[in-house]
C-alpha cells in the first residue's frame, strides 16, 4: 500500500510528538498544543475537531473524579493508615498491607494523589524500622497502577478509552470488561513483587541522611563580624543577591531563621549567612575581604535550625523545562534548593542555571511554611503534615460512605457515571468539604491540554488513514498466526510507546490503529480497546510512561536499570496475562 503525503505527515507529527515527550523539549501540554497546532494549519483537522474534546462527557468525568477524590480524602485523611504504618510490622508484612490497602483504593480514586499521599509515611516508617524506602516505593507505584485497571474510572487512561469510544458511537465498555482482568493482573502483581520484586529492588540510603552527613559539602555558615562593612545593608545592596556559583539560603539571627532571604532583608552584627552551591567559589567570595567572615566554631554539626525538605516534580509540571533562577522558586515555595537528584545521581553544575524535568527530586531548605498542598499541580512535597486536617465530626463519615456507594453505582452502571460525579460533587461542596479555593487548586488545566489536544491527534490519524497504515502492517506482521497474534502484536507496540510517552498519549495514538484493527479482521472492537487500555497503563519497565513512576523515581533513588530490572520479569509477566485472558474471554482463539 502507498503512503499519501497526508498520511506521512501525520505520522512525522506523532513521531515528532514522541520525540519530544520523551526528551522533555518543552512542556508536555505545550508538545501536544504545538502538534495539535501543526495538524490544523495542514487542514488535516478542522477547528471544530480541534475543540472536541470540550464537549467529551469523558473528559470532564476525569476532572470530576479528581475532585471527588479530594474530598474523599480531606474526609478520611490518614486514618485509614493507622494500622498499616505500625513501625512493629515486618518488612514483607508492612509490603503486602500496603499493597493490599492501595491497590483496591486506586480501583475508585485517582491514583496519583493516592501515591502522593503515601510517599512521605511509606518514607517515615522505612526510616524509623530501619529499613531501605527503595524497597517499598515502586510496588507502591505498581500496585496503584493494577488497581486502577479494575475499574473504568480507576486511571485516565481508561476514562480517555471511553471518551474515544463515545466520540466515534460505538459500543460502550463494560464494567466486566476491566473487573476481571483487572483483578487478575493485580493479583499477579502482588504474588511477584512480593516473592520476587522485593529482593531485585535496591536498598538504597535515605537522600536526606546522606545530606546531614555531608552538610559541609553543600552548605557554607559565614559570620558578619563587628566592623564589617555589610551592617545596615541590604542583602541586595551587600551584593549577596545574585551571585556567581552560590547563593544566600538562610539566616540565622538570635536563634531566629529567616528563610527564604529577602532582598531587602536588612543584615545585622554577628548574623549567621549559610550559603549553598560550589564552596570553593563561596570561600573566594570570603577571601575578597567583603565582611564575612568563617566562624572560628562552626555550628553546622550542632545546630538543627535546618528544616530539610525532600520534593519531586511530577510530569504534568509548569517547572520542566524552567531554569531555576527564572522561576522564582524561593519566593513561591519558600524554599531554597540545595541538590537535585536525576536519575539516581545529583545533577552538578550551577544551580541556578539547571533547567528542571520531569521527576527531578530536589532537596530543600525549607522556611517551614510552603503550604504544600497548594503547589500539588508543580510541585510535589514529600514531608508528612503535622496535624490532621480532617474536621472531628462524626456525620462527615458517614457522607464519605455515603460517596463510595453512590460511586459504585456509577461504575457498574446503575446510574450514568457523569450524573453521579456530579451529584457527588453537589454534595461535598454542601457539606462544606470542597469549597471554590480547593476546586481551583485541584483543576490542572495543563491536563485538558494534553487530553483534549490527544483527542484531536486521535482524530487525525484516524481521518488520514495513517491509523489503517499502521494497523495493516501489524495484520501483516501477524495475520499467519490468528488474531491472537494480531492482539499480542498491538498490545506489545502500545507497551513499547506508553514506555516512551505518558499513558493517555499512548492510548489517544493507538486508538484508531486498534479500531482500524478490529474492522480488517470483522471481529468484534472490545477486545482491541481493553487490549491498548492495559497496554497503555502498563508501564513497569521505565519511570517516565506513568505519573506515579516518576513520582517515586526520585524519592526511591532509583536509576532507570533499577524499572528495568524490576520491571521487565513483571511486564512479561503482564503481557501474557492480559493476551492470554483476552484471547479467551472473547474467543479469539
Amino acid at each position: 500500500m502507498g503512503i499519501t503525503f497526508t498520511q506521512g505527515y501525520v505520522l512525522v507529527v506523532v513521531i515528532f510528538l514522541v520525540y519530544a515527550l520523551y526528551k522533555e523539549v518543552f512542556n508536555p501540554a505545550f508538545s501536544f498544543f504545538i502538534c495539535t497546532v501543526a495538524l490544523l494549519l495542514a487542514n488535516v483537522i478542522t477547528p471544530s475537531e480541534l475543540i472536541k474534546g470540550l464537549s467529551n462527557q469523558q473528559i470532564i468525568v476525569i476532572f470530576l473524579l479528581v475532585l471527588v477524590t479530594a474530598g474523599i480524602r480531606i474526609i478520611f485523611g490518614t486514618e485509614l493508615f493507622t494500622k498499616l504504618f505500625n513501625t512493629k510490622l515486618k518488612p514483607k508484612v508492612f509490603l503486602f498491607r500496603m499493597m493490599l490497602t492501595v491497590s483496591p483504593m486506586s480501583a475508585f480514586l485517582n491514583n496519583t494523589p493516592i501515591v502522593a499521599f503515601m510517599i512521605p509515611y511509606v518514607k517515615d516508617w522505612a526510616e524509623k524500622t530501619g529499613n531501605p524506602a527503595s524497597k517499598f516505593l515502586i510496588p507502591l507505584s505498581f500496585a496503584t497502577i493494577l488497581g486502577g485497571m479494575i475499574t473504568v474510572i480507576g486511571t485516565s487512561t481508561n476514562l480517555v478509552l471511553a471518551g474515544l469510544i463515545a466520540e466515534y458511537k460505538l459500543p460502550a465498555l463494560q464494567f466486566q470488561d476491566f473487573l476481571y482482568l483487572g483483578i487478575m493482573v493485580t493479583l499477579a502483581g502482588w504474588i511477584y513483587l512480593y516473592y520476587i520484586g522485593y529482593h531485585l529492588l535496591p536498598s538504597n540510603s535515605n537522600k536526606i541522611d546522606e545530606l546531614r552527613e555531608n552538610l559541609k559539602e553543600y552548605i557554607v555558615e559565614t559570620e558578619i563580624f563587628p566592623g564589617s562593612s555589610l551592617i545596615g545593608k541590604t542583602v541586595k545592596e551587600a551584593g549577596l543577591r545574585n551571585l556567581q556559583d552560590q547563593f544566600l539560603v538562610e539566616i540565622l539571627r538570635d536563634e531566629k531563621v529567616i528563610s527564604p532571604v529577602s532582598p531587602d532583608e536588612i543584615l545585622q552584627q554577628n548574623d549567621l549567612l549559610y550559603f549553598s552551591g560550589n564552596t570553593q567559589a563561596i570561600y573566594n567570595l570570603i577571601k575578597e575581604d567583603n565582611g564575612l567572615h568563617v566562624p572560628k566554631q562552626e555550628k553546622l554539626e550542632t545546630e538543627e535550625q535546618f528544616n530539610f525538605v525532600e520534593a519531586v516534580i511530577p510530569a504534568n509540571s509548569d517547572l520542566i523545562g524552567v531554569r531555576i533562577k527564572d522561576s522564582d522558586f524561593r519566593k513561591k515555595y519558600n524554599s531554597s534548593i540545595i541538590a537535585i537528584h536525576r536519575n539516581g545521581k545529583q545533577v552538578s553544575g550551577k544551580v541556578g542555571e539547571m533547567e528542571l524535568a520531569g521527576g527531578d527530586f530536589l532537596l530543600l531548605l525549607s522556611g517551614g511554611q510552603n503550604n504544600a498542598r497548594s503547589f500539588e499541580k508543580d510541585l510535589f512535597f514529600l514531608s508528612i503534615p503535622q496535624k490532621l486536617t480532617t474536621q472531628n465530626k462524626p456525620w462527615l463519615k458517614w457522607v464519605g460512605f455515603a460517596t463510595f456507594a453512590f460511586l459504585i453505582s456509577g461504575i457498574v452502571g446503575l446510574l450514568p457515571l457523569f450524573t453521579v460525579c456530579v451529584g457527588i460533587l453537589m454534595g461535598l461542596v454542601m457539606f462544606g468539604i470542597l469549597n471554590v479555593t480547593e476546586i481551583k487548586r485541584e483543576l490542572d488545566l495543563s491536563l485538558l491540554m494534553v487530553l483534549v489536544c490527544s483527542l484531536a491527534i486521535g482524530i487525525a490519524l484516524e481521518k488520514s488513514g495513517a491509523a489503517q497504515l499502521v494497523a495493516t502492517l501489524i495484520i501483516d506482521i501477524g495475520i499467519g498466526l490468528g488474531p491472537v497474534a494480531v492482539l499480542a502484536a498491538l498490545f506489545f507496540v502500545t507497551i513499547l510507546l506508553t514506555a516512551l510517552v505518558t499513558n493517555a498519549a499512548a492510548v489517544s495514538i493507538m486508538f484508531p490503529i486498534a479500531m482500524s484493527l478490529a474492522a480488517q479482521l470483522a471481529l468484534p472492537s472490545t477486545p482491541f480497546f481493553v487490549a491498548i487500555a492495559f497496554a497503555a497503563s502498563g508501564d513497569f519497565m521505565t519511570p517516565i510512561g506513568y505519573q506515579t513512576n516518576l513520582m517515586v523515581y526520585g524519592p526511591g533513588g532509583y536509576t532507570f536499570k533499577d524499572f528495568l530490572k524490576v520491571g521487565t520479569i513483571f511486564t512479561i509477566i503482564y503481557i501474557v496475562v492480559c493476551v492470554g485472558f483476552l484471547s479467551y474471554f472473547y474467543n479469539l482463539y
